[in-house]
C-alpha cells in the first residue's frame, strides 16, 4: 500500500546519512540452503536492521524497506554529484576569467615589448 492516505508518522530521511550507511553496508553473494545452486546478492538482514531500523524485526528485509533505501541513497547521490558538479562549474568559470585576464596581460606586454 503506497497511498499516503493509509500512512502516517512522516519524518524526513536525510540522504547523505542513508548514501553512506549503504557504502558501508555490507553486501555478498549467496544462496539459501534450501536452493541449492540458486545464488543471490544482497544484505544480510541483521545488518540492514541495525543500519536504518527498518522493518518488523531483524531476520526480514521487506521489499518495501530495500526499495525506499534505494531510493534515498539515489537522491543522496545526486545531490553530490550535483555539488560537486556545480563547484567544478564555478572553478572553470573562475579558471577561464583568471585565462582571459592573463592574456590581456600578455597581450599588452607583446604590444609594449615590440613597440
Amino acid at each position: 500500500m503506497s497511498d499516503r492516505n493509509a500512512k502516517d508518522g512522516f519524518e524526513a530521511v536525510d540522504t547523505q546519512e542513508v548514501l553512506a550507511q549503504v557504502a558501508a553496508l555490507p553486501l555478498t553473494s549467496w544462496s539459501y540452503k534450501t536452493e541449492a545452486g540458486v545464488r543471490h546478492m544482497g544484505p544480510m538482514a541483521q545488518d540492514f536492521y541495525a543500519a536504518f531500523g527498518l522493518g518488523a524485526d531483524d531476520k526480514h528485509i521487506a521489499t518495501v524497506d530495500a526499495d525506499g533505501v534505494a531510493l534515498a541513497a539515489i537522491q543522496g547521490l545526486n545531490q553530490k554529484l550535483e555539488a560537486k558538479s556545480q563547484a567544478a562549474a564555478e572553478r572553470i568559470y573562475q579558471l577561464e576569467t583568471e585565462n582571459t585576464e592573463l592574456k590581456q596581460r600578455l597581450e599588452r606586454l607583446e604590444y609594449l615589448l615590440i613597440k
